[in-house]
């Protein structure tokens, strides 16, 4: 005779919330209790961790959800980054072109992390030409503000050619640019939502 059991099963985004909340909290206690033995150079892990701890619940979650998460951890993750290079270098100018990783190259990361795991193509091709295309723009703005303005002291001798050279990168990257792919891509989310 078998017996039934009253236990139902949960869903498996519970477990995923539950084991990053006590990672979390792991985290935080272990930031009070060796924080100053840490060092303060290591502040940006509290935005890193957090980030991909994101990502890998948005694994466990439905697409609808989980693709628009990914890419707020796709971003998260990369301000974290951005932050610890910033600490470790001491050198906060990058900031005038930095945008460019957060916009458009962070967006294009999560969207392609989460179509590898997924094994969602669009979202993988529509996230490696938002990646190229923010770290082309990186470039150009890195060369344009480093070398021609001279923002960080470089010689500005050799802010012109690098300037013509990350600019025909940019466009290079710009001819495997698909907006029709991306329309269908937004317009394919925004048909499923408008059906109240």
């Amino acid at each position: 005779m078998k017996q039934k059991s009253n236990h139902q099963k949960l869903h498996p985004a519970i477990g995923v919330l539950g084991g990053l909340t006590m990672l979390i909290g792991i985290l935080f206690l272990a930031d009070v209790m060796f924080g100053d033995r840490l060092g303060a150079n290591l502040w940006p892990l509290r935005i890193i961790v957090p980030g991909v701890a994101l990502f890998f619940g948005t694994l466990f979650m439905d697409e609808k959800i989980g693709v628009p998460l990914s890419i707020v951890s796709g971003i998260t993750t990369m301000s974290g980054l951005i932050l610890m290079v910033h600490v470790l270098t001491d050198y906060w100018a990058t900031w005038a072109y930095s945008w460019a990783l957060l916009f458009p190259t962070a967006v294009g990361l999560g969207l392609l992390a989460y179509g590898v795991v997924k094994t969602r193509p669009d979202l993988r091709r529509a996230g490696w030409h938002l990646t190229k295309v923010g770290l082309a723009l990186f470039l150009v703005f890195a060369v344009f503000f480093e070398f021609i303005i001279g923002l960080g002291g470089f010689n500005l001798a050799y802010g012109w050619p690098l300037l013509l050279i990350s600019l025909g990168l940019f466009i290079f990257t710009l001819s495997g640019f698909d907006r029709k792919q991306y329309d269908h891509l937004l317009s394919k989310g925004t048909d499923k939502t408008a059906g109240f």
